[in-house]
């Protein structure tokens, strides 16, 4: 076990066993404040509108960004809402059913370290709200009293989120997990974090306490590019760095069969950073022979973020199968995705979306399956699934089959 893993294992189990002291307890250590009980939960209604202490048109204008970044995508998240039940009788004497049911009462684990990940909580809140979710709980770590944090109040307020604790990391994972004193705990828990964060989630669902979305581990972008103009390489090299800025953990890929496209991207990659002390992810720079080659590769990394630059580049869009997103023209950069486009931000990494998708409204619903049947049923269905379970060796699966089959022989046989 990984010194992670130990690190979060105890605080889960602190938490479990002793609910709020130990949640105070870890607050002080890691966040280096002091809370009392009654300052863990808030009840955002209560707050009121802040006052900005920035100059009116700045403050004007970043109401205006949230409220933008909140309707756009309020509405990619309400057009892409499954159809909550499809029904059909394939036969006479069968209904069958798959429905969609919003979870109630889900938590949100927003970052705050050096920047407030404003967007973070907009892409994650949101779908959920579409998808139906009663209840959410935002956990954000306790910078400064949320009173006197005009920017975090008019963000809850605009994702229309009710209630937030004010704790972050892994006692966060565990309080929103386990519940505590006047606190139920919820059904599943959503968004981004630090690796103390991500384990904590994976944790909670290795226990069955909680559900969670993805794991999401470090940042990372590839860009594909063929021919490249001088803008298209400003902005591909602008991309790259977008996203190795997250964190040095991050990792940025350049994909091209073009040698002057990568020359070209390398040298303004390298006047942007020139005198920047910022630290940053890697990029890879990778030659490959050909578009079907790059297309190989991209497919086989599977990079959280892709885009595509340059006119070749953009048709390969239709054989992208796993990106987490993917992001097609010189307009699209991966900015544009973190916050107004629409779709959730919120991204399998690591490879896993070979298999995973990024958070939408499904990712806050359980889907349900439901059979009826009478009568009516054809006797084949009795008949084939009573030859599956003696095969299987179920003698009572094969004998619940066998049961119906023969009441159904014997009303068909006295029905007058």
């Amino acid at each position: 076990m990984s010194s992670v893993q130990e690190t979060v294992n105890r605080i889960l189990n602190d938490v479990k066993r002793e609910g709020v002291s130990q949640i105070l307890a870890y607050t002080k250590k890691f966040d280096g404040i002091e809370l009392e009980a009654e300052q863990i939960v808030v009840d955002v209604d209560t707050l009121p509108l802040p006052t900005w202490p920035s100059h009116a048109q700045e403050a004007f204008k970043i109401k205006e960004a949230i409220d933008f970044a909140c309707e756009q995508i309020r509405c990619f998240h309400e057009t892409t809402l499954p159809q909550k039940t499809i029904s059909f009788d394939p036969v006479s004497g069968l209904h069958l059913e798959e429905r969609l049911i919003p979870l109630e009462r889900v938590g949100i684990y927003v970052p705050n370290g050096q920047y407030p990940l404003i967007s973070s909580l907009l892409m994650t809140a949101i779908p959920a709200q579409v998808a139906g979710v009663q209840e959410l709980v935002a956990a954000i770590a306790p910078k400064a009293p949320l009173t006197l944090d005009p920017l975090w109040i008019y963000a809850l307020k605009a994702a229309r989120v009710k209630t937030v604790l004010r704790i972050g990391g892994a006692q966060a994972i565990a309080a929103m997990a386990y519940g505590f004193e006047g606190f139920n705990p919820v059904e599943l828990i959503a968004g981004p974090g630090n690796q103390f964060v991500a384990e904590a989630k994976a944790e909670v669902f290795r226990r069955g306490i909680a559900g969670l979305d993805v794991i999401a581990g470090p940042s990372e972008v590839l860009v594909l590019a063929g021919h490249l103009d001088t803008f298209e390489a400003e902005t591909a090299a602008l991309d790259l760095l977008a996203q190795a800025e997250h964190a040095p953990d991050t990792h940025a890929y350049f994909v091209s069969w073009n040698q002057n496209s990568v020359s070209q991207v390398q040298n303004r990659v390298k006047e942007w950073t020139k005198e920047s002390d910022r630290p940053l992810g890697p990029i890879d720079w990778m030659s490959v022979s050909n578009p079907q080659e790059a297309l190989m590769l991209a497919n086989r990394i599977a990079p959280e973020h892709m885009g595509l630059m340059g006119a070749e580049a953009q048709t390969l869009a239709p054989s992208v199968k796993t990106a987490g997103a993917l992001f097609i023209g010189r307009m699209a950069g991966q900015a544009l995705g973190d916050y107004v486009a629409g779709p959730s931000h919120v991204l399998p990494t690591g490879g896993t979306g070979r298999f995973l998708g990024g958070l939408g409204t499904r990712t806050f619903m359980r889907r349900m399956s439901v059979i009826a049947a009478d009568d009516r049923l054809p006797r084949e269905y009795l008949e084939a699934g009573q030859i599956l379970a003696q095969l299987e060796g179920l003698k009572f699966h094969e004998q619940s089959l066998k049961t119906r089959l023969q009441q159904k022989t014997s009303r068909e046989d006295y029905r007058p």
